[in-house]
């Protein structure tokens, strides 16, 4: 069988790969809570690692801003999974044994998914900030031409 070529790899791995582009956001989201969890596993010696997966709201807030709501949202719930895996005891494990501790991971998940949401809002939906401002009478006399 022939190797790929260096333009066939190009293809493939380069700027203009057409195979990576749909899910290259969800790779560097996913990218981006492993490295939240490898800092939060390697603080946790020091620090209650249960009190920090708030931090697991920054990647979301990033992806948010630079890809919109949509991997905002996927990006909400993997770090929710992330944060009963790592976080909450017994770690290593998605079951949670405290139902403290699952109101907590429900209120993080709420508090994750509004904060992309906003975020993606504020930040990046241009058709709200490029739409063309038209006056207020003009649009009252289309609605009664079209009543």
């Amino acid at each position: 069988m022939a190797q790929p070529g260096p333009a066939r790899l190009a293809f493939v791995f380069g700027k203009e790969s057409r195979i990576l582009q749909p899910v290259s956001p969800l790779l560097v989201a996913f990218s981006a809570i492993l490295l939240t969890s490898v800092v939060l596993l390697a603080v946790d010696s020091f620090l209650d690692a249960e009190a920090l997966a708030f931090i697991y709201l920054l990647p979301v807030t990033v992806m948010a801003m630079h890809y919109g709501s949509t991997v905002g949202v996927l990006t909400s719930f993997a770090s929710a999974l992330a944060a009963a895996y790592f976080c909450f005891p017994p770690k290593f494990d998605f079951f949670i044994s405290d139902p403290l501790n699952v109101a907590e991971l429900g209120f993080f998940l709420l508090l994750a998914v509004i904060a992309s949401k906003t975020v993606a809002v504020v930040t990046k939906d241009e058709r709200v900030t490029r739409r063309p401002k038209r006056p207020l009478i003009g649009w009252w006399r289309r609605r009664r031409k079209s009543a």
